[in-house]
């Protein structure tokens, strides 16, 4: 046995060859922690020895720095911005997703934090990776960059509705590229190695899609101080759907520039007090990069 690495929900015991079929025990075993301490007093935890191996390597690459003591503050200079940079992520990430009050500067942070962790990474470059490895001992900015592009993502998807999605794709696909295309090159010391490389392309490839959606999106209907014009629209009737969060629906005829009826997103409170043969307003808003969106109110 070569040793043992562990991750939340099992602890895998690694032959020392691959001709050899590893072994892996749940935590929910009977004497899980006792197994864990019997391993431990035994064989290597994988995960710390590939870790100080890394550090190791970042402490004798003559890229970072002169000297040994210049290349290790370099690192523990990486690694406080990692923590600064990945804490205000989950606060961004919380105030957008829970409370975004006020709307515009939630709106704001959210889409400045993956930017500024991009910056980051060149700013290191080779010493910062966009994944997070347990058994890495490079820092990571990976709640920098996916907390505010998913938060940003839910906010596009429950708030607004585009009226013709034909025309964000081509800007969307444009910042997708861009962002996506800086990552890969912040993040090239990672892509090419083989044993981080499917994890870094991961993150890179959903980070890419869903900032370069959410972020035209958003700033395309959070930003819009143009005056709307409004609509009537009858309503045939309502629905919802649960999952881990509940979504909103009324069916509603022909308004404006929409010829068929359709189902639109709305609130709870919209929602409880609609019944089938009210009316309600549609408002139709020009979008501040050109994309139209509307809203539903009473």
């Amino acid at each position: 046995m070569r040793g043992y690495r562990t991750d939340n929900q099992y602890t895998h015991i690694v032959p020392v060859s691959k001709a050899y079929p590893g072994i892996r025990i749940g935590y929910t075993s009977e004497g899980y922690e006792d197994i864990q301490q019997w391993l431990a007093d035994r064989f290597p935890d994988l995960d710390v020895q590939q870790q100080e191996q890394e550090a190791q390597e970042i402490l004798q690459d003559d890229a970072l720095g002169r000297t040994e003591a210049e290349r290790e503050e370099k690192l523990l200079q990486a690694q406080r911005l990692c923590r600064v940079l990945n804490i205000a992520a989950w606060a961004v990430a919380a105030w957008l997703f829970f409370y975004p009050q006020p709307y515009s500067l939630a709106t704001q942070a959210a889409l400045a934090l993956p930017p500024v962790a991009l910056l980051a990474m060149f700013w290191h470059r080779g010493l910062i990776r966009a994944d997070e490895r347990k058994d890495s001992a490079y820092p990571s900015l990976a709640s920098a960059l996916f907390m505010p592009s998913l938060a940003l993502l839910l906010r596009v998807l429950f708030d607004f509705e585009l009226l013709e999605h034909t025309l964000v794709w081509p800007l969307a696909a444009a910042v997708a590229a861009v962002f996506g295309g800086l990552l890969a090159y912040g993040s090239w010391r990672f892509i090419s190695n083989s044993a981080s490389r499917w994890s870094a392309l991961a993150m890179l490839l959903f980070c890419a899609l869903a900032y370069g959606y959410a972020a035209p999106a958003a700033y395309n209907c959070a930003f819009d101080k143009a005056i709307p014009q409004v609509h009537q629209a009858a309503v045939h009737g309502k629905h919802s759907s649960s999952g881990k969060t509940t979504t909103y629906y009324l069916a509603v005829g022909p308004w404006g520039p929409r010829t068929t009826p359709e189902d639109v997103t709305v609130t709870k409170e919209l929602y409880e007090q609609t019944q089938a043969g009210d009316t309600v307003h549609a408002y139709l808003f020009p979008g501040r990069l050109g994309i139209p969106w509307f809203s539903v109110e009473e």
